[in-house]
């Protein structure tokens, strides 16, 4: 490469990347005007998760959490270390750090982008494709600014990998396999759920090598060393093992016959070490599985209820991979066209493959296929392109091109088109968003100064009962630890599920302390320790009916317990409630009660909450078709210390119950299995037992009792 072609590299890079670093920072000019979004004037972050990394940083930066089982590895985080060591070096606060890394670092994608454009003396090509790379729909969800989490590694990373392994096939440079290794090597400190990514990726380069370069040398050499790269071996001794391998590749000759029987046996030891198809398969049946069998156990899979797990629309899957169902046509038809000239992109195909998973595993899954598609559409329009001699013509059909793919992930960051009506006829294959995607801070100002209060009142050796979305946060401002959180949320769901739903306080009380005094015992899951002896399982409803019973004696526990109901769980209460509403023993779900939440409004003799029309009158409630009688009516609000007003008013003996909360401008209708649980009692009504439990914290916000 000449010096004008290496600066024309750099400057289009800066200009990407300047590109994308700006869009991406859209979020904080919206987010900036909502004083609930800011804490200690600095803007707090939107993505639960990144409270893991940056409770990982607070322990390195200022030596909290030491009572933390889930983060006595910190520094395996590299996330957390990074944001810590960043904090250290710059003269930033840890928050803005949080607020700030995702866009600068996802940016980065644009420069593995235009290298793959520039391998192929086509750096138009490159620069277009990263101009849509960096900002389309999915990657943007996922990495703008405050959405911080390994997302920002997660999906760049690979990249830098399939270009080095390009550069390495096309020249056949053992060099560029060792900076591939070296990355994948670093990949899983950054991303630990990296491996099947990068092991598809692997195997489909030492597939290609064999069947279209079998015999070459370098086909083996790169086989070898990549395999050493791909093996579950520490990191440090890896880097040291792959480092002296790539020497005596380059230095020491060695016969065909011999190479290849080395890289047979190295490919053959990675796969088998590595556990490679099972770690795959495991991934794929993890998130299309509904239940979870621990030892004849029958528990919910936690993807079963998670969004961005769940099987979604292939309209969906489109618009996230590249903003719109036209545009992956065209990404699609360019990398057919791709394969056919450039037969070395298999290696991407993983990429793809994971891509598409999404409309199994959940739209979490496209964010992979973002930069691949991206250059696969960008690829379609310069190969039409070429279709012409005038250079004018050529340059302005792959610009037009680009522009057609990158329009709709514009307008789903910047909104655009609210008055083109003719738009909406095609917004089902190529939507113009009329909104920008905005989503709020993970808290609000009113709920972490709540946490910080509790921060002052508590020990960090102490624990929160609460559901897991509320774990990291917990964490990160009130400096105790949570039985469930955003990374440990598997068959103990039952545990806190069973301990927020049930209408039995005794029984909440005492699988509380048992749990926690079985969970900082162990620093293990706690449901199979208590509900599997002698790896059998015993009859758990039994189990529960005498751990609630007033004969069962509680285990002392050296450390204050807290339950935590915070006001934003009734959006999400029957998914709660639905891991526990099953006998764990035979897997027979049990009948689900009625429950829905919305606005109100009064017309007349009618209220709607929602959808829902309630008759003051006559005391019905209709829902759909159906008319209803209304059980219990009841009115409430907060005072100026957050204690419950609430008048009741009893109708019938049966039916469903009617809930005003007057303080939120919101109703509730519910059967009795959710009127009677502990959540709503002590949350709504405060109504708690006063030899079980204490008020801590009293606010609307939030309500925080402690066990007594």
């Amino acid at each position: 490469m000449t010096k004008n072609q290496n600066a024309l590299t750099l400057f289009i890079i800066i200009v990407a990347y300047f590109f994308s670093y700006y869009l991406h920072l859209h979020w904080i000019s919206w987010a900036s005007h909502n004083p609930e979004f800011f804490w200690h004037g600095e803007l707090m972050i939107n993505n639960v998760d990144g409270y893991f990394y940056g409770s990982g940083a607070q322990k390195i930066l200022y030596g909290l959490h030491s009572d933390n089982p889930r983060l006595l590895g910190v520094y395996s985080f590299g996330t957390s270390v990074v944001t810590a060591y960043i904090t250290k070096l710059l003269p930033i606060s840890l928050d803005t750090a949080m607020l700030y890394l995702p866009p600068v670092i996802s940016s980065l994608v644009v420069i593995p982008i235009i290298l793959i454009g520039r391998l192929y003396n086509n750096l138009l090509w490159g620069f277009f494709a990263a101009l849509i790379g960096a900002i389309a729909w999915s990657y943007y969800n996922r990495t703008l600014a405050g959405y911080y989490d390994t997302d920002m590694f997660s999906a760049m990373l690979p990249m830098f990998i399939l270009y080095f392994l390009l550069a390495a096939v096309k020249l056949r440079s053992l060099n560029f396999i060792l900076a591939a290794s070296y990355t994948v090597i670093i990949y899983p400190w950054l991303y630990d759920q990296g491996l099947s990514i990068v092991y598809a990726m692997g195997v489909m380069m030492f597939l290609y090598l064999v069947v279209f370069h079998r015999q070459e040398k370098f086909s083996y050499q790169a086989i070898i060393l990549f395999s050493f790269a791909l093996m579950p071996i520490i990191g440090v001794v890896k880097f040291i093992l792959v480092s002296i391998l790539w020497y005596l590749l380059k230095k020491y000759e060695m016969e065909l016959k011999k190479l290849q029987i080395a890289a047979g046996v190295s490919a053959l030891a990675f796969l088998l070490a590595g556990n490679v198809f099972g770690i795959i398969l495991h991934k794929v049946f993890s998130y299309t599985t509904k239940s979870e069998n621990v030892a004849g156990l029958h528990f919910l899979n936690v993807n079963e209820t998670v969004r961005e797990a769940g099987k979604i629309p292939f309209e969906v899957v489109a618009d996230r991979i590249i903003g719109s169902i036209l545009g992956l046509v065209i990404a699609v038809a360019g990398y057919v066209l791709l394969l056919f000239r450039k037969k070395e992109f298999i290696i991407a195909l993983p990429l793809w493959g994971i891509g598409f998973f999404a409309y199994w595993g959940g739209l979490r899954f496209t964010v992979y296929a973002v930069a691949i598609a991206a250059l696969s559409a960008v690829y379609f329009f310069i190969w039409l392109s070429q279709k012409f001699e005038n250079q004018r013509i050529k340059l302005a059909i792959a610009t037009l091109g680009t522009l057609f793919v990158l329009a709709p992930n514009i307008s789903h960051i910047t909104g655009c088109c609210q008055k083109v009506s003719w738009l909406d006829s095609i917004k089902s294959i190529y939507p113009l968003k009329s909104y920008p995607y905005l989503t709020p801070t993970t808290l609000y100002k009113s709920e972490v100064a709540l946490l910080d209060k509790l921060r002052k009142k508590s020990n960090p050796k102490d624990y929160v009962i609460t559901w897991w979305d509320y774990g990291y946060p917990i964490w990160y401002y009130a400096d105790v630890n949570t039985l469930i959180d955003g990374g440990k949320h598997n068959e103990d769901n039952f545990i806190v599920s069973k301990i927020l739903t049930t209408s039995n306080q005794l029984l909440a009380a005492n699988l509380s302390k048992l749990a926690i005094k079985k969970y900082v015992e162990t620093n293990a899951t706690v449901a199979p320790q208590l509900f599997i002896k002698d790896g059998k399982p015993i009859d758990v409803n039994a189990y529960l009916q005498k751990v609630g019973s007033k004969n069962f004696k509680a285990p002392k526990v050296d450390r204050n317990i807290y339950i935590m109901l915070p006001h934003r769980m009734f959006d999400i209460f029957p998914t709660v409630a639905f891991f526990s509403q099953r006998d764990l023993n035979s897997g027979k779900l049990s009948k689900r009660d009625f429950y829905y939440k919305s606005r109100f409004t009064k017309r007349g003799d009618y209220l709607f909450i929602g959808s829902i029309a309630v008759d003051l009158r006559k005391a019905l409630i209709k829902i759909g078709n159906r008319t209803v009688p209304i059980k219990s009516f009841f009115v409430l609000g907060f005072d100026k210390d957050g204690k419950s007003i609430v008048k009741k008013q009893k109708i019938r003996s049966i039916g469903l119950n009617v809930i005003i909360n007057r303080s939120f401008g919101e109703g509730l209708v519910v059967g009795d299995y959710y009127l009677h649980s502990l959540f709503l009692q002590m949350y709504l009504f405060d109504n708690y037992d006063k030899t079980l439990f204490e008020p801590v914290i009293i606010d609307p916000w939030m309500k925080i009792y402690r066990l007594k």
